[in-house]
C-alpha cells in the first residue's frame, strides 16, 4: 500500500468524481483510476460503488476512509515534526472553529501566525461541536475549538475560557431594567433561540430543565446574530454568551441568568493520542493572549448593561 494511493483514494472520496480529484492532484485520470485499483486489489474489496460517470463510496469505503486519513495525518505530524526543526518554515494546519467563536479573538491569532511563519499553510474551519470532533477523529483536523467538555471519548479537551449565559432584550422590552434573571422568571417569556442541534442551546434546555420550567420557544434560527436582530423591536428575548450579550448594540440590554447559574465553558479538543505538532502548539500560545485582548470588560459595553 502506497502513500499516494492513501491520497487518491481520500480525494475521490471527497469529491466523487475521478475528473475533479485528477485535476486538484496533477494527475492523469488514467493514473488515478490505476491507483484505486491497486488499492482495491490489495484490499480485496471495492471502495467506491460506480453510478454512471460518477462514484459513492461503497460501505468498505467507508470503514476505510477514517483509518486513511488518521494514517496520512499521522505521518504529515512525522512530516511536520521534521519542518518544526526548520522553525516553521513549511508545514500545514487546519483548525476547526465553531461559528460563535470564529470571528472573535480567532482572526487575531490567525494574522498573528501568519506573519510569523508565512510558510506554514493555515486553514481555518467554520463548523458545529459535533463536526469538529468527528474530523478530529478521522484525522482530518489539527485542533479544535469548540465547547468544553468534549461529548467523544476519543477527544481529549483542555479548558480555554467560559463565558456567563445572559438574556438579551431590546431597551422597551419589559425586562429591560433587569441586571439579574432567575431562570424560573422567564415562565411565559416568549424566546428566540438557536435550535436543538446547537450545543449552546442544549445547554439552555438543561438549565431550563433544572429550573423546573418549559420556556416558550416562538423562534429558532440558526445564528446568533439573526436572534439579536429579531429581538431589536416586539416581544422576543433571547439566550446568548457573555460577548455576544454584551456587544449587542447600543440600543439591547442584557441580563445574567442566575438559579441555576448557566455557563458556556470553550474549550482546545485534540484527538487523543495524536501528535501535537509544533504549529498546532504555536498557535494555540498565540489564541490565548487573543482571547484576553477580546474578553467582556468589566464595565458598560455598547449600551448593554454589565452584571455583576
Amino acid at each position: 500500500m502506497e502513500l499516494r494511493q492513501l491520497r487518491y483514494f481520500l480525494s475521490v472520496a471527497e469529491t466523487e468524481h475521478l475528473t475533479r480529484s485528477a485535476d486538484a492532484l496533477f494527475v492523469t485520470q488514467s493514473t488515478l483510476s490505476h491507483g484505486l485499483r491497486q488499492l482495491e486489489a490489495e484490499l480485496g474489496v471495492p471502495l467506491f460503488d460506480r453510478l454512471g460517470r460518477g462514484l459513492r463510496l461503497s460501505q468498505a469505503g467507508h470503514a476505510f476512509r477514517d483509518h486513511a486519513a488518521r494514517a496520512l495525518q499521522e505521518l504529515e505530524a512525522g512530516r511536520q515534526a521534521v519542518a518544526d526543526m526548520s522553525a516553521l518554515q513549511t508545514g500545514t494546519l487546519q483548525v476547526g472553529v465553531i461559528p460563535t467563536f470564529l470571528t472573535r479573538f480567532v482572526p487575531d491569532a490567525v494574522a498573528a501566525f501568519s506573519a510569523r511563519y508565512p510558510g506554514v499553510q493555515l486553514t481555518v474551519r467554520d463548523l458545529r461541536s459535533g463536526q469538529i470532533e468527528e474530523l478530529l477523529i478521522a484525522g482530518r483536523l489539527d485542533l479544535g475549538i469548540a465547547f468544553h467538555p468534549a461529548s467523544r471519548e476519543e477527544i481529549e479537551a483542555e479548558p480555554l475560557f467560559e463565558e456567563r449565559m445572559h438574556l438579551v432584550v431590546h431597551q422597551g422590552h419589559p425586562l429591560a431594567r433587569r441586571q439579574r434573571l432567575r431562570l424560573a422568571e422567564l415562565a411565559g417569556v416568549p424566546l428566540a433561540l438557536l435550535p436543538a442541534s446547537f450545543a449552546t442551546r442544549r445547554l439552555i434546555d438543561a438549565a431550563f430543565a433544572q429550573a423546573g420550567v418549559t420556556p416558550l420557544v416562538r423562534v429558532e434560527m440558526e445564528s446568533v446574530d439573526a436572534l439579536l436582530q429579531a429581538c431589536r423591536s416586539g416581544p422576543l428575548a433571547t439566550i446568548a454568551a457573555e460577548h455576544a450579550a454584551l456587544h449587542a448594540g447600543p440600543d439591547m440590554r442584557a441580563a445574567v441568568l442566575t438559579e441555576p447559574r448557566t455557563v458556556r465553558r470553550a474549550g482546545l479538543l485534540w484527538r487523543r493520542g495524536a501528535s501535537r505538532s509544533a504549529a498546532a502548539r504555536e498557535f494555540v500560545a498565540l489564541l490565548r493572549p487573543a482571547i484576553a485582548r477580546t474578553a467582556a470588560p468589566p464595565s458598560l459595553q455598547g449600551g448593554v448593561a454589565q452584571q455583576e
